[in-house]
């Protein structure tokens, strides 16, 4: 298992960098910050997106969550051979799937939540120059073990 990796109790499924984890967390903080929640949307049927929609004063922002790849069986929990390539292409489809909320939901700012672990940091680390330079904004959310939220933005103008 991946060392940053680590099971908690804190989740629905035990572990702390599943998509339960992540959007229970995310909520909470959004609630905690004045931010009120709507239902989760699906955006597409058939496909099984964690949506966060959440609106403070006249701003809306639609949160696309992802957790870190794995699978169960036999009650053990297991990362996939290679967890590096399957977080690189969920956060790829977070991205994607966050452009087309976008287009989905008039004036509202897009933004990802994820796990905080050494894999999506290095994605969001080598994204940050192609956002700042385009001076995109794009925030993320960064969910911690013990269910802290960092918010970070890929315009490193924008970063907390």
């Amino acid at each position: 298992m991946d060392p940053l990796i680590t099971n908690t109790p804190n989740s629905t499924s035990g572990l702390w960098y599943s998509e339960d984890f992540i959007y229970t967390n995310v909520v909470k903080y959004l609630k905690e910050n004045g931010y009120k929640i709507q239902k989760e949307i699906p955006v597409k049927e058939g496909k099984s997106e964690r949506i966060i929609i959440a609106t403070k004063f006249f701003k809306r922002e639609i949160i696309e969550v992802k957790g870190f790849p794995y699978y169960e069986s036999n009650e053990t929990t297991h990362l996939p051979v290679k967890a590096s390539q399957h977080a690189k292409s969920w956060f790829s489809d977070a991205l994607i799937d966050s452009f087309y909320n976008f287009g989905a939901f008039e004036n509202a700012e897009v933004a990802m939540a994820f796990p905080n672990i050494g894999r999506y940091q290095a994605i969001v680390e080598k994204l940050h120059e192609y956002f700042t330079i385009n001076d995109l904004y794009f925030r993320i959310y960064l969910v911690n073990e013990n269910g802290s939220i960092d918010v970070s933005n890929l315009n490193e103008k924008y970063i907390n």
